[in-house]
């Protein structure tokens, strides 16, 4: 049994896993008054970065696959938070653009989201910040090979 325990607290993805449970429970801590939840984060900042995206587009920017992204602008949509429309050019497509509602909460994210790295990143000095960017953006670059089927084995 000490060897299962081990395995898992010394394992990345079992860290990876927690450290996103630890912040989104952080997040929607600091996010409740607002009536909005950490899952939506991704797609009020895609949305008001990048106004007019088709969702086959905004699924691609943020990763997240085309059915969750559907369920979500659903729900977003009836919250008041996006409009979709028809696009002119496809008409079998919705292009999806924020509210003034979003771009309001856009502007509350940016506080929560720099004290959340803050939070994240305390007691490190500016190299060790400048590294962990570093590697994490190392280990998405394997992960994003591995699911085009284009890591060397």
């Amino acid at each position: 049994m000490h060897h299962k325990n081990t395995r898992r607290a010394t394992s990345l993805g079992y860290r990876v896993s927690r450290l996103y449970r630890l912040n989104s429970c952080l997040l929607d801590c600091w996010l409740n008054e607002h009536h909005f939840s950490s899952g939506q984060i991704p797609y009020i900042m895609a949305t008001v970065e990048k106004p007019g995206q088709t969702q086959e587009q905004l699924s691609a920017y943020i990763r997240v696959c085309p059915a969750a992204i559907a369920r979500t602008l659903k729900n977003m949509e009836a919250s008041g938070l996006v409009r979709r429309d028809e696009n002119p050019e496809n008409r079998r497509q919705k292009l999806v653009y924020p509210t003034s509602e979003a771009e309001a909460l856009y502007s509350t994210l940016i506080p929560i989201l720099d004290r959340h790295n803050e939070v994240m990143l305390e007691g490190f000095s500016d190299e060790e910040k400048v590294q962990i960017g570093a590697m994490l953006d190392r280990i998405a670059t394997n992960v994003q090979k591995e699911l085009n089927g284009e890591r060397d084995k």
